[in-house]
């Protein structure tokens, strides 16, 4: 099987994904716990719980496709299990 190169665009979210996961200011902010966080390009764009909403407002507001944002979960500390 041969590999084929990520495109920009794929590459970008990859990090934007991981950063989002590992990131101290998205993971360790109290405002998050729980929340639903947009990021694009490293940056913190909205937050909440309607990821529809949420991912229509950020692509307003960034000026790109729904897409090409990526959503992460962030866990409240204090449960042990996330919700289906």
């Amino acid at each position: 099987m041969q590999l084929r190169r990520l495109s920009e665009l794929e590459q970008r979210m990859t990090e934007d994904s991981n950063w989002g996961q590992h990131a101290p200011e998205v993971q360790e902010n109290p405002d998050y716990y729980g929340k639903l966080v947009v990021l694009h390009n490293k940056r913190i764009i909205a937050a909440g719980d309607d990821r529809q909403a949420l991912v229509e407002h950020a692509a307003k507001e960034v000026g790109v496709p729904w897409q090409h944002l990526v959503v992460v979960l962030v866990p409240d500390p204090g449960m042990w299990e996330i919700p289906h």
